[in-house]
């Protein structure tokens, strides 16, 4: 394994897997993974032990949890490399930071486990609920619930996935912006940022409500919705873009290139930025599972002969 060719070390490695590497430091991991079959195989190692490495106990001491994440990282293999305890002390607090990002949000209040509070800052979180209800949180969001009274309540910043245990006895209801969102049993996405807000509907039937306004969403469907909207209007979802944060998949069929660029915005933390409205329409035939944003741009830039340009921390495509 070559590490000194790109000056690649575990730091930048976590960083990268943060999506809060430079557009510099993006292409430096990406050519230093390209460079030699064991340097993905690190890559990969170090990528599958962040994703196992989850918190379950909320009252564990920190120490504990690093040396348990150590003797775990060193049971599967991940010592490629000579170090320092120092250094590896340094990897593997980064490594937790990744692994509870989302859990330092969550909180458990004072009446059982009736009232819940999580939020997200740079990582997504799946989290059941008190209910059974399992709910995963995109980055940079906040959700609150409150199941103490005759309804299962919620109030959401940001975007969730949900998937509704079934109790008619006591309804799912969430509130986003100035928008209701009532279920008994199904499963869905509410996005809301800059006051715009998304529900697509993948199973059962939600029903929609603002003001005086209300209406049905049954699988397959979505709203969008506006603070200034005065009139509920469903259409057709034929899209499988909104789950990319849960399904870890990029599902492109006949996507718009203008569809797809804000996701990969989101996903990577990157502003990419089309530079030709004759460009905004051109269509996206693929599905991106592990690859890289480096790859997925020279895959779209050979589908359709652009050019990608990097300017300072934009990317430019011509």
């Amino acid at each position: 394994m070559n590490w000194n060719a790109t000056n690649v070390n575990d730091d930048l490695l976590v960083k990268y897997l943060l999506n809060e590497a430079t557009i510099t430091e993006q292409q430096q991991v990406e050519n230093w993974i390209s460079l030699d079959p064991a340097n993905q195989k690190y890559y990969n190692d170090f990528k599958l032990i962040i994703e196992k490495s989850e918190l379950t106990d909320a009252d564990e001491k920190d120490y504990d949890a690093l040396d348990r994440l150590n003797q775990r990282m060193e049971k599967e293999g991940l010592i490629a490399k000579p170090k320092s305890w120092f250094t590896w002390t340094r990897t593997i607090a980064a490594i937790l930071i990744v692994s509870v990002s989302g859990w330092l949000g969550y909180t458990l209040l004072n009446q059982g486990k009736s009232l819940i509070t999580i939020q997200t800052t740079t990582a997504t979180l799946k989290q059941e609920l008190p209910d059974g209800s399992i709910v995963t949180l995109n980055k940079n969001s906040q959700l609150s619930a409150n199941f103490s009274g005759k309804t299962r309540a919620i109030e959401l910043k940001g975007e969730a996935f949900f998937k509704v245990e079934p109790d008619q006895s006591k309804p799912f209801i969430i509130k986003v912006n100035k928008i209701t969102v009532k279920v008994v049993g199904t499963s869905f996405n509410i996005k809301s940022r800059n006051n715009h807000t998304i529900v697509v509907v993948e199973t059962g039937i939600v029903k929609v409500s603002k003001s005086n306004q209300h209406i049905e969403l049954h699988k397959g469907e979505k709203i969008e919705i506006d603070d200034q909207d005065k009139q509920l209007s469903k259409q057709p979802n034929n899209s499988k873009l909104y789950n990319y944060y849960y399904s870890n998949e990029i599902v492109c069929n006949q996507t718009r290139l203008d569809e797809l660029v804000p996701i990969l915005n989101e996903k990577f933390n990157v502003k990419i930025t089309i530079t030709k409205p004759t460009l905004l329409e051109l269509p996206i035939n693929t599905t991106f599972k592990q690859e890289t944003l480096n790859q997925i741009l020279d895959i779209i830039a050979k589908t359709h002969a652009l050019q990608v340009v990097y300017a300072g921390n934009q990317i430019l495509l011509k």
